[in-house]
């Protein structure tokens, strides 16, 4: 029988305890208030400090309930977030946090005229949606907005980030003990959950609807205000130390390269990437760059035609592929790597997945987690190990070492060399 002297439930109650005075009196110090639920609430900040403790805190408190509510619970609560998600999939399609004014309140009847969506099933979404902390009935049919709710309002990035994940990618995961067990030993870009339930590639489906692919790249805007990219992309890497040409690989649209030459003045970035992705990049104002960034089309499958690069650049792409894909993207950059100057680097930035549990909080590691599922689903790809990447570069070419794994976790950064040194 547990005592108060060798309780974990207490153990777990005074680790929260520390661990939230410990975050308040770092808000104090650097004058950030505390969080509420009202929509004009200042969030927590995102530096590494809060970080750390916004993991730890949520080890122990989602521990502690672990522990109360017990494991038949825990499964009740399980099997119904289906229906946490439909009411947020009816939310995003209906937009219902546009129907709801910023300040002040909306009626069940008000909000049903605006949205199209019947009273009686609106309400109960509303409801559900309460008990999240999104949306607040303040008064009978009576609704108004809380900081998690409004959110979506002020962000369309972030709604549209919340809203494909809850339509095409939700009916993609639906398949995926289906689509495995009809080909339980493969899976790639072609042979997927997410080609079993459209019936064709993730990017096929987004060239023939128009209308999706133009929200899945506003998502992109929304995942990347999320996960703070740019920010750990910037911090992570001595940018500063680099001058001269930088290549891009498979850069999308160049929004993290503009937002990188803004920072570092001594860098000059080409982003390679096809002709439509392109387009969409060439659109934007950059007279203030004088011509410091610039746009190629190449696939990335192909051999990089640019050679006297002082840093090479392949973002946010490998969890895309599968392993014998990376293999041929990584091989395709040697004969570059071998006419650049000794010691290029090539800098692979993407979710590094810990070598096994136990390094990282369950919290981070849950989330990194999760990504690695929804690439399997999505594209047959996966997040990898720095040991992962190791061992599909040195299939890719045995000269390839990595030099340092700079920032590990929700975004890292490997730093690759191509030791000329060594024969082939």
């Amino acid at each position: 029988m547990a005592t108060r002297n060798n309780s974990t439930l207490l153990e777990l109650a005074k680790s929260i305890q520390e661990l939230t005075s410990q975050l308040v009196d770092e808000l104090s110090t650097s004058g950030s208030p505390e969080p509420t639920f009202d929509v004009n609430s200042t969030p927590i900040p995102e530096t590494a400090p809060f970080k750390a403790l916004q993991y730890a805190l949520n080890d122990s408190a989602q521990d502690l309930l672990r522990l109360v509510n017990g494991p038949k619970a825990e499964a009740r609560t399980q099997i119904c977030n289906l229906y946490d998600l439909a009411a947020w999939q009816v939310a995003c399609e209906f937009n219902f946090f546009d129907a709801v004014p910023e300040e002040g309140t909306a009626s069940v009847e008000e909000i049903s005229k605006k949205v199209g969506v019947d009273e009686d099933r609106l309400g109960r979404f509303l409801r559900i949606l309460a008990t999240e902390r999104v949306f607040e009935e303040v008064d009978p049919n009576v609704f108004r907005h809380t900081a998690k709710s409004v959110l979506h309002r002020r962000d369309r990035n972030i709604r549209d980030a919340v809203h494909y994940q809850l339509d095409e990618f939700f009916k993609a995961t639906s398949e995926t003990a289906s689509s495995i067990k009809e080909t339980p030993q493969t899976t790639n870009r072609s042979v997927n959950p997410f080609v079993s339930r459209h019936g064709m590639e993730l990017f096929q489906f987004y060239q023939n609807d128009r209308a999706r692919a133009d929200r899945f790249a506003s998502a992109m805007a929304g995942i990347g205000k999320m996960e703070r990219q740019f920010e750990d992309l910037r911090d992570c890497y001595a940018w500063g130390d680099v001058s001269g040409k930088v290549v891009d690989v498979g850069g999308g649209n160049g929004h993290m390269s503009v937002a990188l030459a803004r920072t570092f003045p001594t860098l000059h970035i080409t982003v390679q990437d096809s002709l439509s992705m392109l387009s969409q990049a060439m659109r934007q104002n950059l007279s203030d760059l004088a011509g410091r960034v610039t746009f190629l089309e190449h696939d990335f499958f192909d051999v990089q035609p640019i050679t006297d690069a002082k840093a090479y650049l392949l973002r946010y792409i490998t969890h895309n592929w599968s392993d014998q894909d990376c293999i041929r993207i990584f091989r395709a950059m040697v004969p570059a790597l071998e006419k650049a100057a000794p010691g290029t680097p090539f800098l692979i930035n993407d979710i590094v997945l810990p070598e096994a549990g136990g390094e990282l909080s369950k919290y981070q590691e849950r989330r990194m987690r999760q990504i690695d599922i929804m690439m399997m689903v999505v594209l047959g790809g996966k997040q990898r190990s720095g040991k992962d990447f190791e061992r599909l570069l040195k299939e890719a070419d045995e000269r390839f070492h990595i030099k340092k794994i700079h920032s590990a976790g929700d975004m890292g950064l490997v730093e690759a060399v191509l030791d000329m040194e060594r024969a082939n």
